[in-house]
């Protein structure tokens, strides 16, 4: 892989998760490291979460271009955290069904936490706040992802992981059987939620063109009752002291009454591309 950084002209905040309040510095080139990702109707309602210019690269791969995002443990904190990020905040009401679709690779000397896997997120749907209800980022209180997909190393292996489940007044999430992933292939992931705050909620990952649902939770997983916005590339615990890249490419998000189920993209399926 080769990585061809595009300079902001800026070294700091060079954009945010949406809704969190800062000014924007220069919205075109910010488009141009999205526009390698996915395509221009998701790119209107995206934003890149980085904290320096170092922490983000167009990258040529034998596949095509991606985009390289990475954290490093000398890196100034965002948003109050590690991490490097693309976020999309796709728009949906509660009781919808929406999938989600990327794929993710690492390097082949991609080093984990092992053996003290302490977190690590890989992609995670937040809460914000809902303007119906007078919330706003000023008052909103800070809540961890009611969805995550993490990473973590079983038995010396790489595995993802989901969790699942409101985290509002300190409830404990469902955490699922560790799905093993190699370093040096392309990680095809699929979601379908179902979002809702009550017993109808579900979430379904399909990781690597599986078939049948690789991970599976049900029950409610919604903090409030507006839009929960996803972000994809890494955000890890602050002590985690190496540096590491993660590639993203195919991002892909539509409501799941307009994708049938049977007719999930062939091309999602395999690794190794």
């Amino acid at each position: 892989m080769r990585r061809q950084t595009i300079e902001f002209a800026i070294a700091l905040g060079l954009a945010v998760v949406v809704g969190c309040g800062a000014k924007k510095q220069d919205r075109s080139l910010e488009e141009m490291y999205l526009e390698t990702i996915m395509p221009d109707d998701l790119v209107a309602i995206a934003n890149v979460d980085v904290a320096t210019a170092e922490s983000i690269a167009i990258v040529d791969d034998p596949r095509g271009r991606c985009l390289g995002l990475r954290i490093a443990p000398d890196q100034p904190k965002l948003h109050g955290g590690v991490r490097a990020e693309v976020s999309v905040d796709f728009p949906f009401t509660e009781n919808d069904r929406v999938r989600y679709a990327w794929r993710f690779k690492f390097a082949d000397d991609f080093i984990s936490d092992d053996p003290q896997n302490r977190w690590w997120v890989i992609g995670q749907w937040h809460d914000q706040p809902d303007a119906r209800q007078n919330e706003t980022w000023e008052t909103f209180e800070s809540r961890s992802p009611p969805i995550a997909l993490g990473i973590g190393d079983v038995d010396g292996q790489l595995s993802v992981g989901m969790t699942y489940g409101v985290t509002k007044d300190n409830q404990p999430q469902f955490v699922s059987a560790p799905v093993p992933i190699q370093r040096g292939d392309w990680i095809a992931v699929e979601a379908l939620v179902h979002w809702s705050q009550g017993a109808e909620g579900r979430a379904e990952f399909f990781i690597d063109g599986s078939a049948e649902p690789s991970m599976v939770a049900t029950g409610p997983n919604m903090n409030n009752g507006y839009q929960h916005y996803l972000k994809i590339g890494m955000y890890r615990h602050p002590d985690i002291e190496t540096q590491n890249w993660i590639y993203i490419d195919d991002v892909s998000i539509v409501q799941a009454d307009d994708a049938v189920e049977a007719q999930r993209s062939p091309e999602a399926s395999g690794s190794g591309i």
